[in-house]
């Protein structure tokens, strides 16, 4: 049988990518657990749009490089971005305050529409480079267990986010500034 080509440059590209996305949204985690700083709606909001881009490389690894892994990603990267933006709006007048704590000087709503920008540019970059497209046999049991450990660590992030997002709303509309998990405070 054969599968898309997988030269290693463009495979160690997609794991760079993919870890990057899966170290922010992990420190995204340890920064509500630890921190107490709940997400709000908008925040979910962009860490579901990041789990998309990250299900497009994760599929780009699993399967080969292709264009339509790659358009899951943009498109994804895309929606973070408007989520972003649109935080970003909301807190942009003087006085309207923020949401959060800044992070390198930046809060990170803001640090979501800059990744999700880099984003873009990186896989529409990606998308040009043709030589990945190749039929050839492939098959190396490293990059598999690699693959496997990638699928089961966004799997883990995306079941505790979901737990959370849980905890924290319930099964209602979230808060748009919540201060404390919702299920361990009935009142």
């Amino acid at each position: 049988m054969f599968a898309f080509k997988v030269t290693t440059s463009e495979r160690i590209l997609n794991i760079v990518e993919l870890s990057g996305i899966l170290v922010m949204l992990l420190l995204a985690f340890v920064l509500q657990v630890v921190l107490n700083e709940l997400p709000c709606p908008l925040c979910l909001l962009q860490r579901i749009g990041f789990f998309g881009v990250a299900f497009g490389f994760l599929l780009n690894l699993r399967f080969g490089l292709r264009p339509s892994h790659y358009a899951i990603v943009l498109i994804s990267a895309l929606y973070t971005g408007f989520v972003a933006l649109r935080q970003i709006a909301l807190h942009v007048v003087p006085g309207s305050g923020t949401y959060g704590d800044p992070v390198f000087g930046l809060h990170l709503y803001t640090w979501c529409f800059v990744v999700s920008m880099l984003i873009v540019i990186f896989t529409t970059l990606m998308l040009g480079v043709d030589r990945q497209y190749r039929r050839a046999h492939h098959s190396n049991v490293r990059w598999r267990y690699l693959t496997h450990f990638l699928f089961i660590a966004v799997t883990l992030l995306i079941l505790t986010n979901l737990v959370s997002a849980i905890l924290e709303c319930g099964i209602q509309t979230c808060p748009d500034n919540p201060v404390h998990y919702k299920l361990f405070f009935t009142h």
